[in-house]
């Protein structure tokens, strides 16, 4: 039986873009503007202080040009010269914390669009940033990574119940989170046999996150009734409650699973 002290990915690098906070491995911190530099900053302090090693990179994956510079930087940090682990995390509201996990080479994407708007609101510049972003960026950051991948690699896309749940305002958003699990489908069967790579999701509802906590009264106020309706407990997640099951996606114990979809998300849909 597994002990899942395969949770520990000791000696992993990660390329994270966009993310607010990361620890316990070996990163490379991407960041796409002014306004998040100071964030990725922090987060490169606090994986430094931590004994771990990092970079940090300004890129956009939205920007198919620019995301040769996130793979450099990756193979820069990387000590074998490949990238084991590929994490697609685009979601300003539930962006996770490897915290019990120490994450080889691996890229890691927390640069995401979200906005809400109703079918009457949609504009076609909505469409564009968001599917550039949360659909063409895991797209071709993955191809650019591919020729790098370990055998016995990882993906993962880290999406959100809105691929399933149909929750008013989010024609858009929506729309790209399940085409993120389509992709983890396509690229289980393309990646799998000739490559030796699983590609999963793991889709959580709201978690309490840094981003969730900067949201809007209405929004969350809005939120309250899901949240309530949450059959594991009327609560929104914490941070442990879906990062194990990000890094157990990432482990050898995860090896047999692959095209699926672990919903995290206390029961809010299955």
């Amino acid at each position: 039986m597994p002990n899942f002290q395969g949770l520990d990915l000791t000696g992993k690098t990660a390329i994270v873009t966009g993310a607010s906070r990361q620890r316990g491995a070996n990163v490379v911190v991407n960041f796409t503007s002014a306004n998040s530099k100071q964030r990725a900053i922090d987060v490169v302090q606090k994986i430094e202080a931590n004994g771990s090693r990092s970079i940090l990179c300004q890129a956009s994956v939205a920007n198919v040009k620019e995301i040769s510079q996130i793979v450099d930087a990756a193979l820069q940090l990387s000590q074998n010269g490949k990238i084991d682990i590929v994490i697609h995390k685009y979601d300003p509201l539930f962006s996770l914390l490897f915290h019990q996990a120490r994450m080889l080479t691996m890229t890691t994407n927390s640069a995401a669009l979200g906005v809400d708007a109703n079918l009457d609101e949609v504009t076609e510049e909505l469409f564009q940033t968001h599917f550039d972003t949360n659909v063409k960026g895991p797209i071709f950051l993955t191809k650019a990574v591919i020729p790098h991948i370990a055998k016995g690699g990882r993906v993962v896309f880290v999406s959100s119940a809105a691929a399933r749940l149909g929750v008013a305002g989010q024609t858009v958003y929506g729309a790209t989170k399940a085409a993120n699990e389509s992709c983890a489908r396509v690229w289980a069967k393309e990646l799998g046999q000739s490559h030796e790579i699983t590609v999963n999701c793991v889709n959580p509802g709201p978690v309490a996150t840094d981003q969730w906590q900067e949201s809007d009264d209405q929004f969350r106020k809005d939120m309250q009734p899901l949240i309530e309706s949450t059959p594991a407990a009327a609560r929104i997640a914490e941070v442990d409650d879906i990062a194990p099951l990000v890094a157990f996606l990432c482990t050898d114990d995860a090896r047999w699973t692959t095209g699926s979809v672990l919903c995290a998300n206390g029961g809010l849909y299955n």
